[in-house]
This record gives structure tokens, sequence and C-alpha cells, in this order.
């Protein structure tokens, strides 16, 4: 918003300056200041000179003077562009699943409930309780407790011994029964699970904290998981496996549990198992239109389909007919549009994201220090904080305060208020030659020129990249346009004076220093430095112009300079003939002293 208001400022400028040339009498075309026209550079001289052969030849020929076709082109200036949508979603990037070990508790024991699933192993230390209906006078016990021995038996009341260990529960009761049937007629027993065993089971691989843990005998894999502290970041959740002795490996895919509630693909753990938590392989992440946006992890071979029936499906008011897919492919990310029959059987690829196409209405960039740069497509409802998020966050180098956000059309904006003002004042030169005559401000206004002909905005949009603040403040996160860059620097512990000092470069950041302090330290002001006149840029692109010179030097001191800052002293240039140029360029040194700023803070 700021940078638009200077904009619109600037152009107010130039417009009024505008009004002021026109009223020149231009029919002086004698007298210019050959020393002045020596002095300026050899770029800046060649458009003078065309200009004054321009302005020769419409006298001659007695006809109005056209505009160049640059000049026309500059007539012509872009509208901001504005989003119809202006609907905020929620946008969330985390990995799925992993969640669910964060929420359990970290000092979950399962409890041993006697009841708790059919498919439980049984082994020693197990104590199975046993109650008997019906036996009035043929057994000694209605109810006892029998615990499972080292060689796998218990010994059942007026049966004997029996071998029970390494069924599950299921096939225990009824051999227990049978035993009981063959033995006694009329007999109803009921067979359960008193108290499990201990367990003692290895985690390791890409696990928080890997170890042996000793844990009750009716735990799974995912409370075994949870004890370890859970999958770290770069841990699978669909590629687990249990290592049993005199056993294949058992391959668990959780997202079975997680998704679909299949707590049969949940095996119970035995001691002396070993979990093993692989790698994680393939992220895809299911964005706009999916009732679940995340990030999933795929298996080799699974397609958009399968991805959907993960996220829960796509919600009903996103465009089915059409998804974009988004890969990362010849190290950059390439987008593209699926729309055949056959969309749901493309198969996916790590670092895949994958939204409904209905609302994607380009592709941004993000470079510098967050956790995945590259290039992103983004909807008409995507705001700054959404593609933060989605490009993983920043690193812990990131200076969010000295971050940026670049666009195309305010950098075409820019680019032809810049150039209109360039011409304008040449124009000028070439009108009133005899205005610039005796030198004094003449080789400042032609170094100046050369300035403002090599000066390449780069179209910074000011805006807060704090995400705390981005998403409690609607207005600084903005919508993205299409082509729109961002950029995170890391951490600048410099402050940086350019222009019109001893030793323009950098100095080290002190806390207590103010402006002035830093500009002494760059070696002072030069004969040629506008004093009146200093423009410092903070690392947020906040451009200001303070003065420093006589008394109002007191208001530079006042100014507060953070780490990563640029102030930029231009040159002087001055009155001519009552006209003061400063006045017109000095919406052009702003602009200047923000590029110079932002290509700073990109090369860091």
């Amino acid at each position: 918003m700021k940078i638009k208001n200077l904009l619109k400022t600037s152009i107010l400028g130039i417009f009024m300056w505008s009004i002021f040339l026109n009223a020149q009498d231009i029919s002086d075309l004698e007298g210019l200041d050959k020393d002045f026209l020596g002095s300026l550079p050899d770029e800046v001289r060649e458009d003078v000179l065309k200009e004054l052969e321009d302005n020769l030849e419409e006298e001659n020929n007695e006809f109005p003077r056209r505009p160049s076709s640059k000049l026309s082109k500059l007539e012509t200036v872009k509208e901001w562009e504005e989003f119809k949508k202006k609907q905020k979603i929620e946008n969330k990037t985390e990995r799925y699943g992993l969640r669910i070990f964060n929420t359990m508790q970290s000092s979950f024991m399962p409890i041993n409930e006697p009841n708790f699933g059919d498919n439980y192993i049984v082994d020693y230390g197990d104590v199975i309780k046993i109650q008997i209906f019906g036996a009035s006078g043929k057994i000694r016990n209605n109810m006892y407790l029998v615990e499972v021995q080292r060689d796998g038996s218990v010994t059942l009341d007026d049966i004997g011994s029996l071998s029970i260990a390494g069924l599950n529960f299921e096939q225990a009761v009824d051999t227990i029964k049978q035993m009981y049937a063959q033995s006694f007629i009329g007999l109803d027993v009921i067979v359960t699970l008193n108290r499990t065993r201990d367990i003692n089971v290895l985690v390791t691989g890409n696990i928080e904290f890997p170890g042996i843990y000793t844990l009750s005998g009716n735990s799974n894999i995912l409370q075994a998981l949870n004890v370890a502290g859970g999958p770290k970041e770069n841990g699978s959740l669909r590629r687990v496996v249990i290592k049993r002795k005199n056993k294949p490996d058992m391959n668990i895919d959780l997202y079975q549990a997680l998704i679909f509630g299949d707590i049969d693909s949940i095996p119970f753990l035995m001691s002396g198992d070993s979990v093993y938590v692989e790698p994680v392989k393939n992220l895809v992440r299911a964005g706009y239109g999916f009732n679940n946006t995340a990030v999933f992890e795929m298996l080799d071979g699974e397609t958009i389909d399968d991805l959907i029936g993960f996220s829960g499906g796509l919600k009903l008011e996103a465009k089915t007919e059409s998804l974009n897919l988004v890969r990362f492919e010849n190290n950059s990310f390439k987008s593209y549009e699926i729309n055949s029959i056959q969309k749901y059987n493309q198969e996916l690829k790590n670092l895949d994201s994958v939204y409904a196409a209905k609302e994607r209405i380009g592709v941004v960039s993000i470079t510098g220090n967050v956790k995945n740069p590259g290039k992103y497509s983004i909807s008409s409802t995507d705001r700054l904080s959404d593609i933060i998020e989605r490009s993983g966050g920043y690193t812990k180098s990131a200076y969010p305060l000295g971050a940026s956000l670049y666009r195309k059309s305010n950098r075409e904006l820019e680019t032809l208020f810049v150039e209109k003002a360039y011409r304008n004042i040449i124009s000028f030169i070439a009108s009133n030659p005899a205005a610039l005559s005796g030198g004094g401000s003449n080789d400042s206004l032609g170094i100046v020129l050369s300035e403002i002909k090599s000066h390449k905005p780069v179209g910074r949009v000011i805006t807060d990249f704090d995400l705390v603040n981005l998403k409690n403040n609607i207005q600084s996160n903005i919508y993205l346009n299409d082509e729109d860059t961002i950029h995170v620097p890391s951490y600048d512990s410099n402050v940086y004076i350019f222009g019109e000092v001893g030793n323009p470069g950098s100095v080290v950041f002190n806390e207590s220093a103010n402006m002035k302090e830093y500009i002494d330290k760059a070696g002072g002001f030069t004969r040629y430095s506008s004093k009146d006149s200093v423009f410092i840029v903070s690392p947020n692109g906040e451009t200001r112009k303070v003065y420093a010179n006589g008394l109002r030097q007191y208001i530079a001191q006042d100014i507060d300079v953070y780490p990563g800052s640029v102030i930029y002293v231009p040159r002087h240039i001055g009155k001519i003939e009552g006209v003061n140029f400063y006045a017109t360029v000095a919406p052009i040194f702003s602009s200047l002293a923000l590029s110079i700023a932002s290509l700073n803070s990109i090369n860091n």
C-alpha cells in the first residue's frame, strides 16, 4: 500500500512537472553550454543531442512536435490487478498422521484389559481367568487363574497341562473349551485374559527416540511408536516393518488404520520384536479443493485417485473436470493441467502437488531461507502466508523482517514512471539550453541523469512477513498474483550506506547508533551530498526521507535503524533558473533507494 501511494505521489509530481515543461518557451535553441554538454555521460549526452535534433527538425518544418513511439507507450499505464474473489481458506501443510503422536500421552501405557481382541498372541507371563458354570460337584474350583509358563503351557484343574503359547487368543480359548468338553459333559466355560505379560520391543529407524521399551503385552505398533516419540519428519507412516524371530518380516501401512479405521491391520507385538521405521519416500500435497488439505505419503504406483481417497475426496465447489499437477522436474517446478478422463490414473511422484484447477491463476516463486524453495501454483484465494507455509516455513537462519515480495505489475508501473521522468528532464534540457549555462549544478545533473537512466525498478510490495502477524492482519496478508517472487534472506548484521558518502559499503549494526552515526562511519557526507534529503530503507522495504542538514539533523537521530537497513545519500542538484530539479527527481531517488536495498537483500 505504501509503495502504491509512493508511486501515486511520484506520478502526480511528474504530471505537474510536465505542465511546467509545456509552459516553457522552447523556441530558444541556442547557447547550450559546451562544458555542461561535455560533462554529461555518453549515453545521456546522446539523448540530449537527439532531442535537440528533433526540436530543430520540428521548428524547421513548422510542424508540431510528435511524441516518439517510446513516449507513446509511456502514456499507457497498466492498472493494478484486482482479484474478484476474496475468500480466505485455511491451508494446511503438515504431514498427515504425525500429529497423532503429539496428542497421545507421552507416558501412555496400554491398560491390561481382559477383552481386547482375539488376534492377541498368547505367550509366557499371560494370566488367564477360567470360569465354569454347571459343574457342581464335578470340579474343585468354579473360577481360578492360570499363568502361561515358560514352556508355553498352562495347567488346568482336573484336566492337566495344555500348551497354548503362540496361539492367538481366540485359538487358545477354543483349545481350553475343547479340553473341558472332552472331560466333562454339560459345562459352560468362559475364558478371559486377566493380565497381560510385559514385553520388550526394540523401536529403531527414523524415530525420535530409538531404543528398547518395556510395554504391556497387549501393545500394538502404534503404542510402541508413541512411547518412542513417534516418527521423525523423514520417517514413514506407510513403511513400518516388524521383524520377528523365525517369521517373515511384516510390512505395516498405518494409513489403513489412521485413515480408513482398519484396526485389524495393526498387529499386536511380541517380546523380542523389532519395529523399524523406514525413511519416507514420496510426499505429495493435496491442495485447494481437497477435503483434507495436507501432505500425504504415497507409495510407488499410487495415483491421484489414491490421493483423493486419502484426503476424503474433493469438495463440492472444486472443479473435478480439471486438476492441476505441479511437479519438480529438471531442478524446477512445472505445472500441468490434467483434464483427461483418465486423470485419476496419473501416477504421483515425490514433491508433487495437486490442486483443483478451477481457482488456479498462476505460479509464484519463493527463494532464500525457506525449507522448500521453488515455484508453486496459486489460486485466487492464496495469500502470502499460504505460500510461506506451503514452502515448509522459514528456516532457522531466516530473517522475516527483511523478506520481500516483488510484483510484475509494480515493476512495470515504476519503470514507466522513471522512464517518463527521464524523458521529461531531457526534453527540458534540450528545450532550454541557456538555462543550464554557467556550470554549478550541471555536473551533478549529468551524473544523476545517468543513474536514472540505468535504474531498474524491482517492483517491491511493502508488507509484513511475520506469520503470526499475517494471520491476524488480513490487510497485510495480501493475495498473490501470477509471477510474484518472494525472497527470504538470512539474518543480516550490517547496515549499508550507499551514495554520496566517503566510503560506501557496510557497517556492523550497533543498537545504540543513529542514522547520522552510520553515515559518519561510512566516511561522512561528501561535498556533493544532498544533506537536505537522505533516504533510509528498512529491511521490510519501508522507505523514509530523512532531513540531516542543519538543525534538522536531530530528526535523523530519532530514526530507528534495524539490521539490514540501507541508507542512501543522493547527489545534490540544486536549482536551475528557478526550477528545483531535486523536487522532481526525489521520488525517483526513493525508488532507487528501494531498488538498491532490494538487490542487496537478494544477495544476502
